[in-house]
């Protein structure tokens, strides 16, 4: 659609029990702004594609389109994947497994156009172990690029052509962040809100394969690099 506002990339992995609950709660949320949802079933062995297909069948009226992967190619590559597919101004995830409730997002779009990025941050209320690992790795990014974000990951609002400028197509687990760092080292504007996300009811998170964990650790090296590189040229013009 040519007036399409906003784009809703919404991934998929083994979330039939999800799934069907996230797009409702997109549906609810979204009010008043013309927007599309661009849902990837990522090589799920499950029953998702046969949900997302049936919510698509039952809400006729909405613009989704689907999309899928024979085998999970991860959640970076398909978010820019999907931006290069998507239509609108905007652009931005919301999570398959239907922890983001309707009005967190609405929260986050509510700020719709008045920031390059409007970043989320949350009530943290998950295990010891994932609330320890996360803070550990927001200080490190604070400390590596000068920034004094409360979060770097997480369902991010962007412009859709800052996506497909600055974002580089990295397909690690930590691909927010370093687009999140990318946009901050050209000085785009950024508005952070707090939301507070539900618990999974089904199934357990993927967060903690060795994949992601590894990709994580690419994903650190990489901000370094690029923080490093930008300080050394910063230095060399004014010289």
């Amino acid at each position: 659609m040519e007036n399409t506002t906003l784009s809703i990339f919404v991934p998929c992995f083994n979330e039939e029990k999800n799934i069907t609950k996230s797009l409702n709660n997109i549906k609810e949320a979204v009010q008043n702004i013309p927007y599309e949802m661009l849902v990837t079933d990522d090589g799920s062995k499950d029953k998702s594609l046969k949900m997302i297909e049936k919510f698509k069948e039952d809400n006729p009226n909405l613009d989704v389109k689907i999309f899928v992967n024979q085998k999970n190619k991860g959640l970076g590559f398909n978010y820019y994947d999907k931006a290069h597919k998507a239509l609108g101004k905007y652009y931005m995830l919301v999570n398959g497994d239907a922890v983001d409730r309707p009005s967190e997002i609405r929260k986050i779009i509510n700020n719709l156009g008045k920031a390059d990025m409007i970043l989320p941050h949350f009530i943290d209320k998950r295990n010891f172990l994932r609330r320890t690992i996360s803070k550990l790795f927001v200080i490190m990014l604070n400390l590596i690029t000068f920034n004094n974000l409360k979060y770097y990951n997480g369902q991010v609002l962007h412009l859709l052509d800052n996506v497909k400028k600055y974002g580089g197509g990295v397909s690690g687990f930590a691909y927010q962040a370093e687009l999140v760092v990318a946009l901050m080292l050209r000085k785009k504007t950024y508005i952070e809100v707090e939301i507070e996300p539900a618990f999974r009811l089904h199934g357990t998170t993927s967060a903690f394969t060795l994949r992601n964990i590894i990709s994580v650790g690419k994903s650190i090296i990489a901000i370094f690099y690029n923080q490093m590189a930008y300080l050394i040229k910063k230095k060399f013009k004014k010289v």
